[in-house]
């Protein structure tokens, strides 16, 4: 009997001493909260948007702030594999703090550049990853290896979704992000965020377009020669967007560090704009450690959300 209440006399005490810790030391053990349920969440097919898709029709996410009417609209592209299915919600949470509302949207993100333009096919047409990317943003132009319809491209699905919203959600205000004109996106009131391919495609999309904000995590790495790692030619071409506006991250310890640092001069991106980041590694001790761990930490780890606030500015 003595035993038993000595046991219970031990708990009762580190208890109470966990509950007598300071504020600042039992914070650090909480991850971030992401509390989202004060924003309007739609979840849009993009056969509901647009009937003709037929492939790759996992939901587009919308999130926004019913009380605020006139913010920019912050457009998120995943990398490889990845679809909407899994979005870096502390990211987002920041986003929606700043201001801006939130469209992450559904593509075809497979195969990725990398696993098509290389080897002899990437000797034979040095314009390969950028012949790619024109396909899966514009889908007007001719690009055989990849199975990508028009109606799958990146800018036709934001376009019908934009479309779709502006008759269907009368809360979002969504007409003012369409060229009543040309049916096209209003891109001054569009920022892009993507993480690897999405980064790049964002990187893409600033040189043929004038964006509010262009922030590219990790953003891919395309070659005109794979042996040598020769950078593509794309990334010379000039930013239609403005140079100030355009950010981008990179971990220094990611295995094509050396390849992103490049690109971020040959896009002539303002070196202030750059973040060579370099903190630990958000371990997951659940799943296996991926090849390239640092590739994803510049969007998922919380510790960078000063940079995060940074790049993003204000959405209003």
């Amino acid at each position: 009997m003595e035993k038993k209440t000595s046991i219970f006399t031990t708990v009762i005490c580190i208890l109470l001493f966990m509950v007598s810790l300071p504020g600042d030391l039992t914070a650090q053990k909480v991850s971030p909260s992401n509390d989202f349920s004060g924003y309007k969440t739609l979840k849009v097919e993009p056969s509901e948007a647009d009937p003709s898709v037929k492939n790759w029709d996992s939901a587009h996410i919308v999130m926004y702030d019913k009380g605020i009417k006139n913010n920019k609209i912050l457009l998120w592209l995943t990398g490889t594999k990845g679809s909407t299915d899994h979005v870096p919600q502390s990211f987002f949470k920041t986003a929606l703090d700043q201001g801006y509302r939130i469209i992450a949207l559904s593509f075809m993100s497979t195969p990725g550049i990398s696993q098509v333009c290389k080897g002899s096919y990437l000797s034979k047409n040095v314009d390969c990853a950028a012949e790619f990317r024109r396909k899966r943003i514009y889908g007007d132009n001719t690009f055989l290896p990849i199975p990508d319809q028009y109606q799958d491209a990146i800018i036709p699905r934001l376009t019908k979704l934009l479309q779709y919203l502006s008759k269907n959600d009368k809360d979002g205000a969504w007409s003012q992000y369409v060229n009543e004109n040309t049916g096209k996106p209003v891109w001054s009131k569009i920022a892009i965020a993507g993480q690897s391919q999405g980064g790049g495609m964002a990187e893409f999309i600033a040189q043929h377009e004038s964006v509010a904000r262009i922030i590219s995590f990790s953003g891919g790495w395309d070659y005109s020669d794979s042996r040598t790692k020769k950078i593509a030619g794309w990334y010379s071409q000039k930013l239609l967007t403005s140079p100030e506006n355009v950010f981008a991250t990179y971990h220094v310890k990611e295995v094509a560090a050396k390849e992103l640092a490049e690109i971020c001069k040959e896009l002539h991106i303002p070196a202030e704009n750059v973040f060579a980041l370099d903190q630990p590694i958000v371990q997951n001790t659940n799943k296996r450690t991926p090849p390239n761990p640092y590739h994803v930490e510049g969007v998922k780890n919380p510790v960078y959300q000063p940079i995060w606030i940074k790049m993003l500015g204000s959405g209003l």
